[in-house]
């Protein structure tokens, strides 16, 4: 807008200046809002990449373990039933619960700490029945843990944006699994299993503790 000539040179700098601030301050928000990515989805991938990273680190080698526990071919086969069917059902439940909560996200927190516990327990488990039992809270975890991740990621995904940003998450759902699953298998060839259990713990623990102390507002 032009000013009028009777302002004096003072007051037409000061609007002029504030004039600069505003359109930069507006085309900083346009900016923001133009983001892909924006804070929330990035707090959830890194949560989801650590998460997908540790479970790759033993998934594939699951069975090698089972042998050294005392267990076979059914045990392996059976202790990992026991995990889905746990999952599973559970899920079901957790799902239900968690659309009532305030701040599902909450869940998330819950679920990483029980997960660390069974990475904890795989780090003492020297037969089968300590095995099954680890795979039960392994189970509980996970229910506790997808609905929630996949309620919260789904409320910060843009519309126009959420295919790309939900692409995103799927690429990476094969891309991290992949490191961590040599980096599993080189570790244990390497230092045995106990190492790979301590930092699957550590990293399922950091998750949680980061979600508990992030802003309530970023998520």
């Amino acid at each position: 807008l032009p000013i009028p000539n009777y302002f004096g040179k003072g007051l037409k700098k000061c609007y002029n200046q504030f004039m600069f601030f505003h359109h930069h301050h507006i085309k900083r928000q346009k900016a923001r809002e133009t983001l892909l990515i924006n804070p929330a989805l990035k707090a959830l991938l890194l949560i989801s990449g650590l998460f997908m990273f540790a479970f790759a680190m033993f998934s594939p080698i699951y069975a090698i373990f089972v042998e050294r526990v005392g267990g076979g071919i059914e045990t392996a086969a059976n202790s990992w039933a026991i995990f889905g069917l746990v999952a599973g059902v559970l899920t079901f439940i957790t799902g239900k619960f968690e659309n009532e909560m305030k701040d599902t996200e909450l869940a998330i927190v819950w679920s990483q700490f029980v997960i660390g516990l069974g990475y904890v327990l795989l780090y003492f488990t020297e037969g089968v029945g300590m095995l099954y039992l680890v795979m039960i809270i392994l189970g509980i975890g996970d229910a506790l843990y997808w609905p929630a991740f996949h309620s919260t990621y789904s409320i910060h995904a843009d519309g126009h944006k959420s295919t790309f940003q939900w692409g995103i998450y799927d690429g990476l759902a094969y891309f991290i699994p992949a490191i961590g699953s040599a980096l599993g298998g080189w570790l244990v060839n390497q230092y045995g299993f106990n190492l790979i259990f301590i930092i699957m713990a550590v990293m399922s623990f950091t998750c949680g503790i980061y979600i508990l102390f992030l802003p309530r507002r970023v998520l």
